[in-house]
């Protein structure tokens, strides 16, 4: 007599295989993500060290063309002239974003600028997005025509003398003020205080004082604690040195230090006072942006979303990560662009304590940014 055939197993998963396996696919997914999103960051921070690039490369042509660089505010002609005869001397000057459309592959945005007319014109174009002039890493709340790069202001448009008075050092940065100053002038924007001319500065110039590789020209501002409102068509005007506030010149909206498109010297020093080790220049923290004032520490330095640093690019066109661990004094030696012509400020948070206990003048090393 035959027995009968055992019945076959079923071909599917066992409960307990599939539990295993589901196990499995979720430990190797949560290994996996991580490693995602750090490529996906090595990404978008090598898309804005291109930007930085780009940018770099546009000033650097412009600086050959016109044997200067632009201002950190200029007039433009017939723009200018426009808003000034309409009665808007506040909104009369531009940026350097604007003074370099032409080498940036943007000559459409920069001939609307030249044809200008207050009766024709409206400024629909300030709100266009020009890709290079935003960090893919940036906030996703910028709205119309964001900014997430700055150029090296120094003091350059700081109402220095408590706010009253106006002083321009050709050493202190880069962008230099190319409108200056006089109530006299229909050119410019009245102010109180001492008229002065305006001033340039060149890559030559930069290169033979303080080295065009050691000096800072453009760096990232894009942190938690950066504006989300910066606009490359903003239109420039000074800001009060004394204590950051909203300015005469700004209107009720914004402050100006968001249409002045730089990164500067830390504010005044108090009197025997000497830079503080580990206060952050680069990516300052939330602690020292509340105590620095709502527009102060987060305007002034350079910041981005990616991690321990910020992207810049140097006079001589070379890019660079810029660690958020770099001292107060090594900063301030990069945006200085020529210390024979400096402001007191600038030498002041340019010198550190050293091991005898007095203060030293420090002395640029390349090594000291490479943390």
């Amino acid at each position: 007599m035959q027995s009968a055939p055992c019945p076959r197993r079923g071909s599917g998963f066992t409960l307990v295989e599939l539990l295993v396996t589901i196990s499995i696919i979720g430990v190797l997914v949560g290994m996996l993500l991580p490693a995602l999103g750090m490529a996906r960051e090595a990404a978008r921070r090598s898309s804005c060290m291109n930007n930085l690039s780009q940018i770099g490369k546009a000033l650097i042509t412009y600086d050959a063309d016109k044997t200067v660089l632009p201002g950190w505010r200029n007039p433009l002609d017939t723009f200018t002239s426009q808003r000034v005869n309409a009665n808007e001397r506040p909104k009369a000057m531009v940026s350097w974003t604007v003074m370099i459309l032409p080498f940036f592959d943007q000559r459409e945005i920069y001939d609307w600028h030249e044809t200008y007319t207050t009766t024709a014109a409206v400024d629909d174009v300030a709100t266009k997005r020009i890709s290079g002039y935003v960090c893919p890493s940036a906030s996703s709340d910028l709205a119309g025509g964001p900014l997430t790069y700055m150029g090296n202001g120094g003091t350059g448009a700081e109402l220095l003398n408590g706010g009253n008075g106006t002083e321009q050092y050709r050493g202190d940065g880069v962008f230099l003020d190319a409108a200056g100053n006089a109530a006299s002038s229909t050119w410019h924007i009245s102010q109180s205080g001492t008229a002065y001319n305006p001033a340039r500065s060149s890559l030559t110039q930069i290169g033979a004082a303080d080295g065009a590789g050691s000096t800072l020209l453009v760096a990232e501002r894009s942190g938690l604690s950066a504006p989300t409102d910066s606009a490359w068509a903003g239109r420039p005007r000074p800001a009060s040195g004394a204590s950051w506030a909203s300015h005469p010149m700004s209107n009720a909206t914004m402050n100006v230090q968001v249409l002045t498109h730089l990164i500067m010297h830390p504010p005044q020093l108090a009197a025997n006072a000497d830079p503080v080790a580990g206060k952050r220049t680069v990516n300052p923290t939330a602690a020292e942006t509340a105590a620095g004032g709502a527009t102060d520490w987060a305007l002034r330095f350079p910041s981005s979303r990616h991690p321990g640093g910020t992207g810049v690019v140097f006079c001589d066109g070379h890019t660079r990560f810029l660690s958020e661990k770099i001292e107060p004094w090594v900063y301030s030696q990069m945006l200085t662009s020529n210390k024979r012509v400096r402001s007191q400020r600038a030498t002041e948070w340019e010198r550190y304590i050293g091991k005898d206990g007095s203060r030293v003048h420090y002395i640029f090393d390349e090594n000291d940014i490479e943390k």
